[in-house]
């Protein structure tokens, strides 16, 4: 049963105002416009799922989704839980790694802003061919997966992530959710600055616990909205975890174990088109835009 909390606190720009939709304000303002949605939490918390099930539960409300698969570590990717096809990695449509990074090297030498959409804007139904698979309403895009073992360096895919997340113009009815790269790296990265709200999934292990405090112990200087969907508890480790948090304020909501949501998981097909526990969630999100929480 969902149990949600009261809101954190957020923090404003200097010159006081909480920014606009286009732009990456880091602390953008809900009032009645699409929101921009990051899911995050640990390896293994079912961060996906929970990002897919948002996904779907927001089209049977009647929106059009995009979901940006950000998760560049991992070559398996959200699809087979929305019931897409995999589209082509966004990355190659500019020529892959090299160029990206050249680009974003140009454009930091060039001071250019950092609301500026370097690689263009974008709708959802300009989403270049193959580059988005569509499926009952949610478009699914992939950034890009490392699948060469001789390349650590993320910051390519992380950035272009940013800039395509940045320049997608959503329409009243559209919303976006981001699939994050799994811990908290996207923290320093820039994506939750183009992001409205930051949703981090915590499972019943220690490690997510100790990954949503140093979440918390960071939200300060991250200006949007941090919220945590506890995920996969039942009545004991619901308690436990809402006992040993110790931001309570911040748990938005909670998605009890399912046998069908972990048959779907185990036997690769879509998760169902209706979530009651994501909807109370999805609720919760949209009625506390432009409230200052």
């Amino acid at each position: 049963m969902l149990q949600p909390g009261l809101p954190p606190g957020r923090a404003e720009n200097e010159n006081g105002s909480s920014g606009g939709r286009n732009g990456p304000d880091t602390d953008s303002s809900w009032r009645g416009q699409a929101m921009k949605l990051m899911v995050s939490g640990k390896g293994g918390s079912g961060k996906s799922t929970v990002a897919a099930l948002l996904a779907k539960q927001y089209v049977k409300d009647k929106k059009r989704v995009v979901v940006v698969d950000a998760d560049v570590s991992t070559v398996l990717g959200p699809h087979r839980l929305l019931g897409t096809e995999i589209p082509d990695d966004l990355i190659g449509y500019f020529s892959g790694e090299k160029i990206v990074r050249e680009k974003l090297k140009a454009s930091r030498q060039a001071d250019t802003p950092q609301d500026a959409p370097v690689f263009g804007t974008w709708t959802y139904d300009t989403v270049p061919a193959g580059y988005g698979s569509i499926k009952d309403g949610i478009q699914l895009v992939t950034i890009g997966k490392l699948r060469d073992a001789t390349i650590s360096c993320k910051s390519p895919w992380m950035g272009l992530a940013r800039q395509f997340i940045l320049g997608m113009h959503l329409a009243e009815n559209e919303r976006l959710i981001v699939d994050a790269e799994a811990g908290i790296e996207h923290f320093g990265r820039g994506i939750d600055s183009v992001c409205d709200v930051n949703l981090m999934v915590v499972d019943p292990t220690y490690e997510s616990i100790r990954l949503a405090e140093r979440a918390s112990e960071m939200a300060g200087n991250v200006k949007i909205p941090l919220y945590f969907v506890l995920n996969k508890t039942n009545e004991r480790t619901s308690k436990t975890l809402r006992h040993v948090i110790t931001d309570k304020s911040r748990i938005i909501g909670e998605i009890p174990h399912d046998p069908v949501l972990l048959g779907a998981g185990l036997g690769g097909r879509a998760l169902p088109d209706s979530c009651p526990p994501a909807a109370a969630i999805l609720k919760i999100l949209e009625e506390r835009r432009g409230v200052p929480s």
